[in-house]
């Protein structure tokens, strides 16, 4: 039974699934629109409906103008969407065989998926009013509650504790007090791969996005677990230069599948972003719906120049 508000959300719930389920390209086309326009009755008519798209995509991978559309979106369906859906459907007793299969995926996705989804989409449109009540700095507060405090990631001095020909020695116990000034570099160790956003609160009680961004890290997307250096090779600048005013920096680092979706998040080229209210609000709201996300925080003092650790 179709739920009496599913055609409401239809568009934005499939969008979601389609995230959800990593589909991109063709893929992505495949599954969206044969599940939306249930009224195109043939494969060969919204085939047809779609073929400028299809032959557009496909060009990124090869040549286009030679292509059977209706075999196109059909083994999107039979060798990609089936067979990643397939072991989660059985899971919740949902079979995929004979004909139509795209119709027990569609009867799987409004009596199971829809509820779930819709049920965190009321959550977060809860959240999301209780957080348009709360200054910036009190957003920072949120975030910082959600988040882990850890020991994997932290500031270290390069030169300092050099022991081989690399130019500095990672600390396992990272500086809790730092002269203001200094050159220093941040390290993450990360469990896992993944995209690396990297949000600053700093002495000034300002806040910025330095990763990703053209001075520290353009492109934080790592590919295997590792120790990962920020300024990262290939950015603008080789150091954090460390603020003159003393006080504590505060560090909370989000690392992701993939780069997340927010229109904000600095592009390669551009420079760090001083954050607003509506950016954290976005950014905890967005966080809070990705279960298979890491957040982290840690801090440091920034002290006078004569101060040591």
């Amino acid at each position: 039974m179709v739920s009496s508000n599913y055609k409401d959300n239809e568009k934005e719930f499939l969008r979601a699934m389609v995230v959800k389920f990593c589909f991109s390209d063709n893929t992505e086309l495949a599954f969206f629109e044969r599940l939306y326009n249930t009224d195109v009755p043939t494969w060969e008519k919204l085939a047809e409906d779609l073929k400028p798209q299809l032959i557009e995509n496909t060009k990124k991978t090869k040549d286009g103008n030679d292509v059977d559309v209706v075999k196109l979106l059909r083994d999107r369906w039979d060798k990609k969407i089936c067979p990643d859906l397939a072991p989660i459907m059985a899971k919740d007793g949902y079979q995929l065989n004979g004909k139509n299969k795209w119709q027990v995926v569609r009867k799987w996705l409004i009596e199971v998926k829809y509820p779930e989804w819709l049920k965190e989409k009321q959550k977060l449109e809860g959240l999301l009013q209780k957080l348009q009540l709360l200054t910036i700095s009190g957003l920072w507060e949120e975030l910082r509650f959600r988040a882990v405090s850890t020991n994997k990631m932290g500031p270290v001095i390069p030169g300092i504790g050099i022991t081989d020909l690399n130019m500095y020695t990672p600390h396992s116990n990272y500086r809790h007090t730092i002269p203001a000034g200094t050159d220093i570099k941040f390290e993450v160790q990360l469990e896992r791969p993944g995209y690396l956003t990297l949000l600053e609160k700093g002495t000034s009680g300002e806040f910025f996005c330095l990763s990703p961004s053209s001075l520290f890290a353009p492109y934080p997307n790592f590919k295997e677990v590792s120790k990962v250096l920020l300024p990262m090779e290939g950015a603008s600048v080789e150091f954090f230069e460390l603020s003159c005013e003393p006080g504590v920096e505060e560090i909370i680092v989000a690392i992701a599948p993939k780069r997340p979706k927010l229109d904000w998040l600095p592009k390669p080229e551009e420079e760090p972003l001083q954050l607003q209210g509506k950016h954290l609000q976005e950014f905890l709201v967005y966080f809070e719906g990705e279960s298979d996300c890491t957040l982290w925080y840690t801090n440091y003092r920034v002290a006078e120049a004569s101060a040591r650790q």
